[in-house]
C-alpha cells in the first residue's frame, strides 16, 4: 500500500509505460505489460490522493484523449494534489506542428494506417497523413501552446512554459523524463507551476441519463444505449414499422 507521505512524482494515464520513482495512475487495467498500475482511477473525475502531497504531476500522450471539460477537471485535480511550487507537466500532439507539416507537404510513411478500430484508412500522401493525425482514434481535442496555456490559467497554474525533453523544474525527475521524452516527434511539452493563484473554474460533474434503466447501465456498468449506426434513427420510433414495410414492398416491386 502506498503511503501518501512518500508521494513525490505522479504519472497520469501511464498506459504500459513505467518511470522509476513515479506513482503510476491508469484507468485501463489491460495496459499492464510492465506490471499493474499503482492506482486505478479516472483522472477526469478524481485522483485518489490527498491535497498538497505531490511534487510533479506528469502525463504523456494522454490529455488529447480528454474532452475539454475533462481536461479542465484533470487539471483541477492536479492542482489539488500538488504542493505549492509543485509542477504539472504534459506531453501532447502539437496542432501547430501538424499544420506546418501539412503546409510543407510532409508525408509520414511510418504513420499508423488504422485510425478507427477495424477500419483501415489510406495513408498514401501528405494530405492523408494530415487527416490521420487529426482524426487519430480516441483523440478528443487538439492542442497547442495557447490552448493549454488558457486551460492552465483557468485552473490556477502560473509560470507556464514550453519545454525541451528532461528540463523540468522538479529536477529529481529529469533523468526519467528525458528517457521517456527524447526522440518523440510532433509533440509539445508544457510545464506550469502551482503558486498562490486560485482556480477560476469548477469541476464539471458528469451528467447521467434520466431514464432509470439507462441511468443504471451508465452509472454502474459503464454501458451507454445508443444507435448502432449514428446516421440512422433508432428503434423504437414513430412509424418505424410502416417505414420498414414500405421499404420491403418497394424492394419486392423492383
Amino acid at each position: 500500500m502506498i503511503e501518501e507521505k512518500n508521494l513525490k512524482l505522479v504519472y497520469l494515464g501511464c498506459g504500459h509505460d513505467r518511470l522509476s520513482g513515479f506513482i503510476h495512475v491508469e484507468i485501463n487495467l489491460g495496459k499492464n505489460k510492465s506490471g499493474p498500475p499503482d492506482i486505478v482511477a479516472d483522472i477526469s473525475e478524481y485522483i485518489p490522493l490527498g491535497d498538497n502531497v505531490v511534487d510533479l504531476v506528469y502525463s504523456k500522450a494522454t490529455l488529447e484523449h480528454l474532452t475539454y471539460n475533462q481536461l479542465i477537471n484533470c487539471l483541477l485535480e492536479s492542482y489539488r494534489i500538488l504542493k505549492r511550487n509543485g509542477c504539472v507537466r504534459m506531453v501532447v500532439p502539437s496542432f501547430d506542428m501538424a499544420i506546418q507539416d501539412y503546409l510543407n507537404k510532409k508525408y509520414l510513411l511510418e504513420q499508423k494506417n488504422t485510425i478507427f478500430p477495424n477500419e483501415k484508412v489510406s495513408n498514401d500522401d501528405y494530405v492523408e497523413t494530415f487527416i490521420g493525425r487529426m482524426l487519430y482514434f480516441d483523440h478528443r481535442y487538439l492542442h497547442n501552446f495557447n490552448t493549454l496555456k488558457k486551460a492552465l490559467e483557468k485552473t490556477g497554474f502560473s509560470e507556464i512554459r514550453e519545454c525541451i525533453p528532461g528540463d523540468s523544474n522538479v529536477e529529481q525527475a529529469n533523468v526519467e523524463l528525458y528517457k521517456t521524452e527524447f526522440g518523440r516527434k510532433g509533440e509539445i511539452i508544457i510545464e506550469a507551476r502551482k503558486l498562490d493563484h486560485e482556480p477560476l473554474v469548477k469541476m464539471t460533474m458528469k451528467k447521467y441519463p434520466e431514464n432509470v434503466l439507462a441511468y443504471f447501465l451508465a452509472r454502474f456498468l459503464n454501458i451507454k444505449i445508443s444507435s448502432f449506426v449514428e446516421r440512422k434513427a433508432r428503434f423504437p420510433q414513430r412509424y418505424w414499422f410502416r417505414t420498414l414495410i414500405n421499404f420491403k414492398r418497394n424492394k419486392f416491386k423492383e
